[in-house]
């Protein structure tokens, strides 16, 4: 709920006015970045998480930020430019019937590879790029070792350039005063808190995937209850600002779909946790795949980023089926059965084929998931990093029994599968599963109106003075298409939010 305010501090000193030049709410990549490049261009910051940590949804991501132009393209020879990066992202929507705001687009493509270097200046190091089609050249860049990199550098540096942090405070409204906004109500436990900006407020605060109504309100094509990656994503920064009058852009296309994406079940002991981030280690990670062989690196690799990954839609084009813990086949797996998965039992599916299958996909280019860093991952690589989703049987009676499954109906559905199909059959016996599978949100494309300068906007297009968003929470009509550009936009939005904020409270 928006507060108006008239001139509530003429008689409060700065210190018990909790006054700042910058309140960033969120503490997750775009917040953290924001954070930082604010404080070092000398503004006093508050970053506010409604968490009890920092690192929001980018801690939970694969890690790889989808750049061009960049110094290690350039190292290697890599001809590319913003514009063909642009153009790959564009083909990538037409192709999947989803649309993409074209300013926006260009502004991200244009900026990203200076974002990158600004993560390799504070000891972030990445992977050599690599190719991920459809995208035409290799721009794909791997933090090494996993997503928690991010969060472990931005914080330290935030710690080092004097940003303050309120966790366990979450973000109820928005102080206005005269239009512009001035502060921020929050609640921390059972106490309310309003802190003050001479500045500006920043909204990092995720996207709203944990919200179904307004998931359903605006998301035209929304029919599902997924589970959330990051439950702390509510759309706390998308209501406090439609509060005070600003646009929440609806989407009316499939991008709804592709918000709810298919992963496997994370390990119940994640290695992905316990790798050192100290740039000493992933200088020398980087040094080592650089110079041994893939045979002795990939399966090192594998451990984390098998945490981390989904099946490829190839999975099932070549004749792999979804079964529910019952057995039961329950979608057509090549239309969206990302959409089907919450309503069975436990929210979970099993990857279901035969050995003929199992001897395609142990080798290119026939791949389970796309695994950024090293390219793609095997069958054998789930055997071999992830025993615990990987179950094979003589017969399908067996396999099911090793499932807790009902034999006589996963006898049956893969007896009726066969039936209807004149190839990619599967008859050929050992018979293998890999999961559970479930459904998760993972960013929800819907944000606030933003223009290049991450201000946010009124319906009519008109800027919120003193109000800003970057990230899942400022990202309406930019859509993220496949790996790296979701991260990319947090990082680059934050970065240059902050940089206008700066810019703009020098200039007044």
């Amino acid at each position: 709920m928006a507060t108006i305010v008239s001139d509530v501090r003429a008689n409060q000193t700065p210190a018990q006015a909790n006054s700042y030049d910058l309140i960033v709410v969120g503490a997750g990549g775009s917040g953290l970045m924001c954070a930082l490049v604010a404080a070092r261009e000398g503004l006093s910051v508050l970053c506010v998480e409604k968490d009890a940590v920092v690192g929001g949804t980018t801690r939970m991501s694969v890690g790889t930020i989808m750049a061009s132009q960049t110094e290690q393209q350039k190292r290697l020879g890599i001809q590319d430019s913003p514009a063909d990066h642009a153009a790959d992202v564009q083909d990538i929507c037409d192709s999947m019937g989803i649309t993409d705001d074209p300013e926006l687009r260009k502004h991200f493509a244009e900026n990203v590879a200076e974002t990158l270097e600004y993560l390799r200046s504070i000891g972030v190091n990445f992977m050599d790029p690599l190719v991920l089609p459809p995208h035409k050249k290799a721009r794909l860049h791997q933090v090494m070792p996993t997503s928690r990199t991010y969060v472990a550098r931005l914080h330290k540096a935030c710690n080092e350039a004097g940003v303050e942090f309120a966790l366990d405070t979450a973000a109820t409204g928005l102080l206005v005063d005269d239009g512009k906004v001035i502060g921020l109500n929050a609640q921390q436990h059972d106490k309310a808190i309003s802190y003050y900006c001479n500045a500006a407020v920043m909204l990092t605060s995720g996207d709203m995937g944990g919200d179904d109504d307004m998931m359903r309100k605006y998301m035209k094509t929304w029919n599902t209850k997924a589970d959330l990656i990051n439950p702390m994503n509510t759309g706390d920064g998308h209501r406090i600002a439609a509060d005070i009058g600003a646009h929440i852009v609806p989407r009316k296309d499939l991008v709804g779909e592709i918000a709810a994406h298919i992963r496997f079940v994370p390990p119940k002991r994640n290695f992905f946790h316990q790798m050192p981030t100290a740039p000493w280690f992933t200088k020398t990670m980087l040094a080592l795949m650089r110079t041994l062989p893939d045979a002795m690196i990939r399966p090192f690799l594998m451990k984390f980023l098998t945490s981390t990954l989904g099946p490829d839609m190839m999975v099932y084009q070549q004749g792999g089926i979804l079964v529910n813990k019952n057995g039961a086949r329950f979608a057509d797996e090549t239309n969206l059965p990302n959409m089907k998965i919450p309503e069975q039992p436990d929210g979970e599916a099993y990857i279901v084929f035969d050995e003929t299958f199992a001897k395609k996909f142990s080798g290119w280019p026939y791949f389970i998931s796309t695994a950024p860093g090293v390219a793609y991952a095997y069958l054998g690589d789930y055997k071999s990093s992830r025993p615990d989703l990987y179950t094979k049987a003589d017969t399908t009676t067996a396999l099911a029994d090793k499932l807790g499954m009902d034999g006589p109906t996963l006898t049956t559905t893969i007896a009726d599968v066969n039936a209807a199909r004149s190839e990619n059959k599967l008859d050929t016996g050992p018979y293998y599963a890999l999961g559970p599978v479930k459904t998760w949100v993972l960013v929800s494309p819907v944000g606030l109106a933003v223009n290049t300068k991450h201000e946010v906007l009124t319906e009519a297009g008109n800027p919120v003075p003193g109000l800003y968003a970057a990230g899942g929470a400022g990202m309406g009509g930019y859509t993220v298409t496949g790996h790296g550009h979701g991260l990319g936009w947090a990082f680059t939005s934050g970065r240059l939010g902050a940089l206008e904020i700066a810019r703009r409270m020098k200039n007044d």
